[in-house]
């Protein structure tokens, strides 16, 4: 560890951690060796060389009326994955996803696999997904 890191890990465990920002102005390595779970804000550069990745997706079936978006949204925010969901007038869920790679697919199979404890989910679709270099949303919400 580097004397910048160490410096930095004090002062993520201090007066960073109290005004709610983890270690402005530190290296990417010092964060992540702090605290990995922590990810980005809007605009600020990746801490990890994993892959960032992105798209639209689509879930039919019995997905409304069933908590299906709420328990998205917190599912998706368990895993750091962000973006936003809404129901549609043709009884579907639509959304966008963004994450890391490993959290992107885990929440991709989650959104065509498991859903809300009452949902039915009869068919998942989703876009190519793309690389980005940034984060565009701060957070996962539900749009309506």
């Amino acid at each position: 560890m580097t004397t910048r890191m160490f410096i930095c890990a004090i002062l993520v465990t201090g007066l960073l951690l109290a005004a709610g920002r983890f270690g402005a102005g530190c290296s990417a390595e010092a964060r992540e060796i702090l605290h990995p779970s922590v990810r980005p804000t809007k605009g600020e550069p990746r801490m990890t060389s994993a892959k960032l990745l992105a798209c639209d997706f689509e879930v039919f079936g019995i997905v409304q009326g069933v908590f299906f978006r709420k328990h998205t949204q917190k599912y998706a925010s368990s895993l750091g994955v962000r973006g936003w969901c809404k129901n549609t007038a043709d009884g579907t869920v639509k959304g966008q996803i963004e994450g890391e790679e490993k959290a992107f697919n885990e929440m991709k199979h989650w959104l065509q696999t498991k859903g809300s404890p009452s949902s039915r989910i009869d068919k998942a679709v989703f876009n190519v997904p793309k690389e980005l270099t940034a984060f565009t949303y701060n957070d996962f919400s539900i749009r309506r």
